[in-house]
């Protein structure tokens, strides 16, 4: 546990999409003196990956002297996501730096287990930061996540918005932002690569369990980091005024992604669970995707809190 009478409390969690992260964002808004640090790495990667896709030469990780470089980087991705991201904010370089500066009491970035998949920006990874991944049962993971990001592909034009376009929709291989197929895999190799070069003992939360018992899992969420927990962080304003206090990549990426962050950022509290779909009413994709996530989300669920 970090001593929180001495030292700051910086923790950035790793997330799978769908894993309840940004309404967790919005519950730690509310402890005195933290600041919350959203997606900024996530969009440097999603930036990058879309830069070199497209034009076959290698995205700089580092802002000055590429400035060129990089507004040409976020206009392609503007296309493809509809966001319209501050060039300073979307290097590896800047956010490194950035976060590392941050005086703040507390500290939470959330961030996808993806960011740091190679040796040239592992060693962006920034120091004096405890380590939590967040993961959840693949079938209800994958059937959100399909929801979503239709929904957000419909909104930027990239998808129709029918019934049948929808039911034809596959995440495994329709979806051009991430790779659905490797959520759990990946998820699972930085968790080692973690354990084994910078937390020894990194935190594992199922989501599930999160919204089954909110203060239980919080309160070994807070001892474990060094957080301070009270009940009142189990209840928040529905507002969404406070994501206008976060470290993000553009001043309105939360409107922006409504598909993916809406019911969060208008929540006041963690949404009890919904019941469970069949498996046989689910999708052909997520039941696929499911099946083969299984025995890796298994081995990470194993080491949860």
């Amino acid at each position: 546990m970090a001593d929180s009478k001495q030292t700051p409390v910086k923790i950035i969690g790793w997330i799978l999409p769908r894993t309840i992260s940004t309404a967790l964002c919005k519950c730690l808004s509310g402890i005195d003196g933290m600041e919350i640090w959203f997606e900024r790495f996530s969009r440097a990667y999603s930036v990058k990956k879309e830069y070199e896709k497209q034009t076959g030469d290698k995205m700089p990780l580092e802002y000055e002297g590429n400035e060129d470089k990089v507004r040409e980087a976020i206009k392609l991705f503007g296309r493809l996501s509809g966001m319209d991201l501050v060039p300073e904010r979307v290097v590896y370089g800047n956010v490194k730096k950035d976060i590392e500066r941050s005086t703040s009491r507390y500290l939470f970035a959330k961030e996808g287990y993806f960011v740091f998949e190679d040796k040239a920006t592992r060693p962006y990874l920034p120091s004096g930061f405890k380590h939590v991944f967040f993961i959840r049962d693949p079938y209800r993971l994958f059937t959100s996540y399909r929801k979503a990001m239709y929904k957000h592909l419909a909104t930027v034009g990239i998808r129709t918005g029918d019934p049948d376009d929808e039911e034809a929709f596959d995440i495994e291989y329709d979806d051009p932002i991430a790779k659905a197929n490797e959520f759990y895999s990946a998820t699972l190799d930085f968790f080692k690569y973690v354990r084994e070069n910078l937390d020894p003992d990194p935190i594992v939360i199922n989501a599930n369990d999160l919204l089954a018992d909110p203060a239980k899992v919080m309160k070994k969420f807070c001892h474990l980091t060094g957080l301070p927990y009270s009940d009142s962080l189990l209840h928040w304003d529905a507002s969404p005024d406070i994501t206008k206090t976060w470290k993000t990549a553009s001043d309105d990426i939360i409107e922006l992604s409504g598909a993916f962050f809406e019911t969060a950022v208008f929540s006041d509290g963690f949404l009890p669970l919904k019941p469970t779909v069949p498996v046989e009413k689910m999708p052909r994709d997520v039941i696929r995707l499911s099946k083969q996530a299984m025995p890796y989300y298994e081995e990470l669920n194993k080491l949860k809190i």
